[in-house]
């Protein structure tokens, strides 16, 4: 499965100059989890909540610090501290007169995923870079979608069949013997079950895997009794 079959393709973007209130409206307007910055048909960045807040926090730790208020209540995403709870007029203030340039890192690489990458290669670089959305890039690194962590995780349940849409899932401990898979394979097939996914897993005693399969849709008991009758051990 590649990344341009789970990417959302028509994406908002903003531009460095875009004040920080703006990117919040669009945020909470759109329920999105980020948005990549674009420059001149360039992904330069991308903008959250949490960046702006943390930017927000710094700030207001600064200021304190510089008008000599100095506590021991930590804020969050600041090394610094903070006496004051801002209010609601403070937080405008400060959105409307920062803008997203302000948030960027010139130099600072900007972790993209190509369009045609496998949706693994996605996982890894959000968990590698701490990421919740990767803009996607076409072999011009133009921006042609957006993939977030949630993309990632409705694929990863459809593997697995763990929710309520999609096929039943069958879990099997299964001896570490060469050729085991390919029994259970031939024996579904047999019985004229079809299997979606399959997932194999090396489990923490040497002599036994978890194996679990996904099969067609009202077939998980009859894959069951099946696998059962020839000896294979239900999970």
């Amino acid at each position: 499965m590649l990344v341009k079959n789970r990417m959302t393709k028509k994406v908002h973007t903003v531009t460095p100059e875009v004040s920080l209130y703006e990117v919040l409206r669009i945020l909470e307007e759109h329920n999105f989890d980020g948005i990549p910055v674009v420059d001149g048909g360039r992904v330069v960045g991308v903008v959250d909540e949490k960046t702006i807040m943390r930017e927000f926090c710094a700030c207001c730790a600064q200021q304190n610090q510089e008008a000599g208020i100095d506590t021991d209540m930590p804020i969050p995403f600041a090394t610094t501290k903070v006496a004051i709870e801002p209010d609601k007029r403070r937080i405008a203030h400060f959105l409307h007169r920062r803008s997203v340039s302000e948030l960027l890192h010139p130099g600072e690489q900007v972790v993209v995923i190509n369009a045609d990458e496998p949706i693994e290669q996605a996982s890894y670089e959000m968990f590698r870079h701490e990421v919740d959305l990767l803009p996607v890039v076409d072999d011009d690194n133009q921006l042609v979608g957006i993939l977030t962590k949630g993309d990632v995780l409705r694929v990863f349940d459809e593997i697995l069949g763990y929710g309520p849409k999609g096929g039943d899932r069958v879990r099997l401990a299964v001896p570490d013997v060469t050729g085991r898979l390919a029994d259970i394979t031939t024996l579904l097939n047999r019985a004229g079950i079809k299997i979606e996914t399959v997932v194999f897993t090396q489990s923490r005693f040497a002599s036994t895997n978890t194996v679990i399969l996904k099969v067609e849709k009202g077939k998980g008991t009859q894959a069951e009794e099946a696998l059962a009758k020839d000896g294979f051990k239900i999970i």
